[in-house]
């Protein structure tokens, strides 16, 4: 399977803050190989939001910058995808998340989205670099992922409920 990191998307941050805090969140977004057709959507996400609140049920999400140069190499999306089920690389993830430090993430990312294709379905997951969270799974058909709105519902619901970390 064929790794690509994506994108990140940025926030500045403090901890025990939600991503609707004004503290934000630093998240890097990594798609496998069967989800690169959905690139272009993660860009329209950010750029919809980059701006504005965007309301997921009872959370909320604030998006402000998207770093897409400058990723952890060890950051593939068959570490991230292998978290989701995986303690051994859920903690490696973890630690590659947190850890990483350069001119314009300063703090380490606070989680990251990785999203695949599987059985017809986007699969859309909200990883937090901090191991006791559980990931958040948010799913969409194939055909209504093309919609942008409903794209955009689902990336939020991945995203909205993690927390932002304190640096390590």
């Amino acid at each position: 399977m064929l790794r690509h990191t994506i994108l990140a998307l940025g926030l500045a941050g403090a901890s025990a803050a939600q991503a609707g805090s004004t503290d934000g969140l630093n998240i890097a977004a990594i798609a496998d190989e069967t989800a690169l057709p959905y690139v272009g959507a993660v860009r329209q996400f950010v750029a919809d939001h980059a701006a504005s609140e965007i309301r997921c049920g009872e959370y909320s999400l604030n998006l402000q910058n998207v770093y897409t140069a400058n990723l952890p190499p060890q950051l593939t999306s068959e570490l991230a995808l292998g978290a989701v089920k995986d303690k051994a690389r859920r903690k490696t993830l973890s630690k590659v998340l947190t850890g990483f430090r350069d001119k314009t993430v300063e703090r380490g990312f606070d989680a990251a989205l990785a999203y695949e294709i599987k059985a017809g379905t986007l699969r859309l997951y909200g990883i937090s670099g901090a191991m006791g969270e559980k990931v958040v799974v948010s799913t969409l058909p194939v055909d209504a992922a093309r919609d942008q709105k409903k794209f955009n519902v689902a990336a939020c619901k991945a995203l909205a409920s993690l927390p932002v970390l304190a640096e390590p």
